[in-house]
Formats: structure tokens, C-alpha cells, sequence
């Protein structure tokens, strides 16, 4: 652990976290599962923050952080539809984005050689967009904003996954 950055401890911190906020969502201790989610999202602003400005990007950090948001979000949208609290079609949606991601992204290394995998706006949109409806889900927002930022997040993964896809064509044809 001595050789690990800032940043990569904030995203393991992270990951740890995730068990505790599942845990306290289905123990209905809301405090604590706000709480746990806010620390997740701060660092996970931080860990890119502090990796930008210190220098220290690695390659583990580039795995590691978008397996931390798609463990956190995967996890949190699982629960709230065991709970009952929003419809399965959601984390089926998100779960189904993030395969045809991957699969992309495995296709587009075969294809390529190259496995650098680049967030973009519409992705970034889409992580804030998912965070803000768990947060909805987690505070208590009325049905019609909730419903309203549900529909949201499901047309910004739509795009965001399309732009992935076009993007991912675009290289592997370059590279024909």
C-alpha cells in the first residue's frame, strides 16, 4: 500500500465503502447512507482532482476509478429495486449500459490495441445524472421530480452509450 497514491487510496476507500452504503440502505439507516454516499461522491471528485493537479495519473487509477462509480451506482439502483423503490427496469438499464460498454470496449482492444478507455462529456453527464437520482431516491424527493430526473438519466444513457459506440466505430475504422 506504501506505493500507492492519493488518489488511488480515495478510490479504494471508495470501493470499501460501497458494502456500507448497501448495507445501511436496506437497514434504513438513511443518515448513514447519505453520509457514506457523499464521501463516495467527494472522493471520487478528489481522487481525478488531486491526480490532475499532482501529476500522479496511473494505470491503476484508470482501472480502478470507473469500476468504483459503476460498482457504487450499479449497487445502489440493485438495492433501491429490491427495496421496491424505483422499477427492475432501471438498474436493468444501467447494468445493460455498462455491458454494451465493456463489450465495446473489449471489441474495440481486440480490434485496436488499445485499451485506454476515455470518459466523455455525455458519460460524465450521465454519472452525475445517475448520482443525483440516488440521491433523490435516498432524500426523499417528491415522485413528480424524481420522475422527471428518472427519465432524464435514462435519455442521457442512451445518448452517452450511442456516443460510445460511435466513438469506438469511428477508432477501430481508422485503424482499417
Amino acid at each position: 500500500m506504501k506505493n500507492l497514491t492519493l488518489p488511488n487510496k480515495l478510490t479504494i476507500a471508495r470501493i470499501i465503502a460501497v458494502p456500507i452504503f448497501v448495507i445501511s440502505t436496506i437497514a434504513k439507516n438513511n443518515e448513514l447512507a447519505i453520509s457514506v454516499f457523499i464521501f463516495c461522491i467527494i472522493t471520487d471528485f478528489l481522487d481525478g482532482f488531486i491526480a490532475r493537479k499532482r501529476g500522479e495519473r496511473t494505470p491503476l487509477g484508470a482501472f480502478l476509478d470507473p469500476i468504483a462509480d459503476k460498482f457504487l451506482l450499479i449497487s445502489a439502483f440493485i438495492t433501491f429495486a429490491a427495496l421496491k423503490e424505483i422499477p427492475v427496469w432501471i438498474p436493468v438499464v444501467v447494468i445493460t449500459k455498462n455491458i454494451i460498454i465493456f463489450v465495446g470496449w473489449w471489441l474495440r482492444f481486440q480490434l485496436t490495441g488499445n485499451n485506454i478507455v476515455s470518459p466523455t462529456l455525455f458519460g460524465k453527464m450521465t454519472t452525475v445524472i445517475e448520482m443525483t437520482v440516488i440521491l433523490s431516491i435516498l432524500t426523499g424527493i417528491s415522485g413528480k421530480i424524481l420522475f422527471i430526473l428518472t427519465y432524464l438519466m435514462l435519455l442521457s444513457i442512451i445518448v452517452s452509450t450511442f456516443n460510445y459506440i460511435f466513438w469506438g466505430i469511428k477508432e477501430i475504422e481508422m485503424k482499417k
